[in-house]
């Protein structure tokens, strides 16, 4: 078994929920976006799933310099960054203001999908 597949000879996915990282704290991002482009290096499928607050942090201006330059390097890597419609909407972002490295929007029903897929596993900020 590598890295990259899981026992059932599965593509290995992994799914990050960012939950309560928020913009007031946007350094806490950092260490989800590390094992995301760590994975992603592995040959891992990563998916990034921004919800709650933490949508705010993809929003254009939201990122420091420092911030903005890891979660390019995901992207660059193959780490896709999705967005919660409902959390832009509480948090009055439109999908127009957030960044381009954000590959889409999408809800809970396709979070669950994701890591409920064979081989996929969660990790949750």
């Amino acid at each position: 078994m590598t890295a990259a597949t899981h026992s059932d000879s599965s593509p290995a996915r992994l799914v990050i929920l960012l939950n309560s990282v928020a913009i007031d704290a946007p350094d806490a991002a950092l260490i989800p976006l590390r094992y995301a482009t760590t994975a992603a290096a592995m040959d891992v499928a990563v998916e990034m799933h921004a919800i709650s607050a933490s949508v705010a942090l993809f929003r254009r201006g939201g990122a420091g310099p420092e911030l903005l330059a890891r979660i390019r390097q995901a992207v660059e890597l193959g780490v896709e960054i999705f967005v919660c419609p409902l959390a832009l909407a509480e948090q009055d972002i439109a999908i127009d203001d957030v960044i381009d490295e954000v590959a889409g929007v999408r809800g809970a029903a396709s979070l669950l999908v994701a890591g409920l897929a064979p081989g996929a596993r969660f990790m949750v900020f």
